[in-house]
């Protein structure tokens, strides 16, 4: 058989899938499990992750039919240090909570893989302290994750 005839799935085309699975996924549970709309009070709970989820259906189904036409990529050192970085702020997030994770995980990035100053990377992480403290912990009062450590250290 020739090999131009002969096609294979890549990770080009394994990841859209994922997405797609997914996505669909999202959309029957914020339709069927949350609800989506109430004729006389109008969004449920599921209003909001129904509509990206299809957003994620779309983007996904189009990054398919995209990808038959990509050349396929080279996976280089430089392609892994977001991936393993998200992966060490999860494995963080379970030892010392997902808000000291976050703070070491901007500090690291804009200092050690951006190259910013220390004028710049402390006055961007103020920002985001501020923003995150202020708006999702004093306002709206998100539980973040503790971690290990501090669930031991609050009790």
């Amino acid at each position: 058989m020739n090999a131009e005839k002969k096609r294979r799935i890549t990770i080009m085309q394994v990841i859209p899938i994922v997405g797609i699975i997914m996505s669909a996924a999202f959309v029957y549970l914020g339709v069927y499990k949350y609800g989506f709309w109430d004729e006389f009070k109008g969004p449920k709970p599921g209003f909001f992750p129904t509509l990206i989820a299809l957003l994620m259906l779309g983007s996904s189904v189009l990054a398919l039919i995209l990808s038959f036409k990509e050349k396929a990529p080279t996976w280089t050192l430089e392609h892994w240090i977001l991936p393993l970085s998200v992966l060490a702020l999860l494995g963080t997030t379970f030892i010392i909570g997902l808000l000291p994770s976050l703070a070491l995980f901007v500090l690291l990035w804009l200092r050690v893989f951006e190259k910013c100053s220390w004028k710049t990377t402390l006055t961007v992480f103020a920002v985001i302290a501020f923003i995150v403290v202020g708006a999702f912990v004093l306002w709206l009062g998100v539980p973040f994750p503790k971690g290990i450590i501090l669930t031991m250290l609050s009790n």
